[in-house]
């Protein structure tokens, strides 16, 4: 559906699709928690910087690109029609307020608490309004189901978190552990590994690839292994993300993807979806090698997935879905390809980062590292704003 200018107000237009504010959110979430991470690494803050860095990136910068994403999509995989905008205001609202109430937390800490339960409140929001789509939809609806199980993931990584900051005599390094692998793997890299292997062979036109039946349930049971594997068997880790990695090179094997591909808003999704496989095999090596060596890598097979995977394939979409749903062409400028070689930058100075950290080196590349994920999110922002929040045309830009 699009929207004119001549009939709705700018915070009309802004509010009157789904991925419009969330996508907003999620941008200027990024920015705003990678900055205050890095002044958190630094010392200037005395909060944990991991659980800081952990939490906001998992639930309020990325989540707001999935409600962003799935309020559009959910209704259209399953044929029905879009989702009230009065429900994904609300989930839009909670997530502010989430966001507010972990800003107060690092000054007043029981903040936290407020924030957490802010969050699952907009995930049982969204789950209870795909479970309704997902109960009365005709057409073939595992990847509905799957979206469904993996948001429910996020539910539990969420109550996680929140129990992790309960002072107890319970262990509640495991409460954390369990969160951050379970929110990663079985909730953002799973959830993003489903909606793309729906969209990206059809957004690339592929139309003889038959999906493996069980390739799904495969990919979420050895997810769940590595959370659990985690933390009672580190060394059978790279075991299980060497099986992923290798199942789900085989079915892009299968798929064939028309890479390498002259149409950036293709080839930047095809790139993140080789990371997934990619980063996982690497990442397995690079967990093997840790645990044999005794050298810590500072979760390099985990970021390898987060900017390889995760984020390129974010920048992916978010731009084509802020193109399309303006009235704008599928089609970006060289500012706008320039981005997309950016993200594999940014991928890089992460790789260099655990390099020269592993060695004793942590400054200045740490900063660099994160600098270099403040300027994607910032350029990006800088070149779609309008687009996204107003509906600008490319042509009347200025």
């Amino acid at each position: 559906m699009q929207f004119t200018q001549q009939k709705l107000s700018r915070r009309d237009y802004f509010f009157s699709q789904p991925h419009q504010p969330f996508f907003v959110l999620g941008v200027v979430n990024a920015i705003i928690f990678m900055g205050l991470f890095i002044l958190a690494y630094r010392g200037v803050f005395d909060i944990d910087a991991k659980f800081f860095h952990s939490y906001s990136m998992i639930f309020l910068v990325f989540t707001n690109f999935f409600y962003g994403f799935l309020y559009t999509t959910f209704p259209r995989f399953s044929g029905t029609m879009p989702i009230d905008a009065r429900i994904y205001l609300t989930v839009f609202l909670l997530q502010l307020i989430a966001t507010l109430s972990f800003l107060v937390s690092i000054w007043l800490p029981f903040a936290f608490f407020a924030a957490a339960l802010f969050v699952a409140a907009g995930f049982a929001l969204t789950l209870r309004t795909f479970y309704g789509i997902y109960k009365s939809c005709q057409l073939p609806k595992k990847d509905q189901y799957w979206i469904i199980v993996a948001l429910g993931v996020g539910v539990m990584s969420d109550i996680l978190f929140l129990l992790s900051q309960i002072s107890c005599r319970c262990n509640t390094r495991v409460f954390f552990d369990t969160a951050v692998n379970f929110g990663v793997y079985l909730y953002m890299i799973f959830l993003a590994f489903v909606v793309a292997l729906r969209m990206v062979p059809f957004f690339s036109h592929v139309m003889d690839w038959k999906r493996s039946r069980f390739l799904h349930l495969e990919i979420f049971v050895l997810f769940l292994l590595h959370s659990f594997l985690h933390g009672l068997y580190p060394a059978g880790v790279f075991v299980v993300d060497l099986l992923a990695g290798l199942l789900i090179a085989w079915e892009l094997k299968k798929i064939a993807l028309p890479f390498p591909n002259k149409e950036p808003l293709l080839w930047i999704l095809h790139i993140a979806f080789f990371w997934l496989a990619g980063g996982l095999i690497l990442g397995s090596l690079i967990e093997a090698y840790e645990r044999f060596s005794g050298v810590y890598s500072f979760a390099l097979p985990l970021h390898l997935l987060l900017l390889g995977f995760l984020t390129t394939i974010l920048i992916g979409f978010g731009t084509r879905v802020t193109l399309g749903h303006s009235g704008n062409m599928l089609r970006v400028d060289r500012v706008t390809v320039w981005i997309f070689y950016f993200t594999q930058i940014v991928v890089l100075g992460r790789v260099l980062f655990s390099l020269f950290a592993a060695q004793g080196k942590v400054f200045p590349f740490f900063d660099i590292s994160a600098a270099l994920f403040l300027v994607l999110f910032i350029w990006w922002l800088g070149k779609y704003f309008k687009i996204l929040a107003f509906g600008e045309k490319l042509g009347t830009m200025k």
